[in-house]
């Protein structure tokens, strides 16, 4: 038995979730990332199996609404759903207008640099993180560069995500990073369904 969540649902917070404005170029990162725009999402259906669904997420039922901004991005970005869905719900909890003490934005708490760094890698000086369109995408583009530089390693790449990608290159995984990565890869079996 499956639950089909509508995606059609998400035309009523479109202006929310998507910022408004042409698409920009891509690079090689995430190829097609500005071209097809909502539309691949809306109108379409997600189906979850049911019980597939993490307990905390079916509490916050308005957060599944990203659920196909996370199919969308992971798709274009050649990175797994349930990695970028994982690492997400590790950082906010899928929230929107979470703001770290180190400055990291919403959904997947994109930190200022991180931000900047995406940017240039999809030559796409627009992008806002406080849109949460943006902020996925931004996140997916940013794991699958990291994913690229570590040559797929995810254990890796995850503690680029939460410690920089410079210190992983000259120090290897840091211990404050080692419950980070084992959190997300515990968390990617209840992200699996996707």
């Amino acid at each position: 038995m499956s639950v089909v969540l509508l995606v059609s649902t998400l035309v009523f917070a479109t202006s929310a979730l998507v910022r408004s404005g042409p698409p920009s170029s891509a690079t090689t990162v995430c190829p097609g990332a500005r071209s097809s725009g909502l539309s691949a999402v809306v109108g379409t259906d997600v189906t979850v199996p049911v019980g597939a669904l993490p307990p905390k997420l079916v509490a916050q039922p308005t957060r599944l609404q990203l659920l196909p901004l996370f199919r969308r991005w992971a798709s274009v970005c050649a990175v797994p759903a349930s990695l970028i869905e994982a690492t997400c719900w590790w950082e906010s909890g899928w929230q929107e207008n979470v703001r770290s003490v180190t400055g990291a934005i919403g959904v997947c708490q994109i930190e200022p640099d991180a931000a900047q760094t995406v940017r240039a890698i999809l030559d796409d000086p627009s992008l806002d993180p406080h849109v949460p369109s943006d902020n996925i995408e931004m996140s997916a583009a940013y794991l699958r560069w990291l994913l690229d530089q570590t040559g797929g390693r995810r254990d890796l790449a995850l503690a680029g995500y939460y410690q920089g990608p410079t210190s992983v290159r000259e120090h290897g995984i840091l211990a404050g990073s080692r419950p980070y990565v084992s959190g997300i890869d515990a968390l990617l079996h209840d992200y699996s369904w996707s």
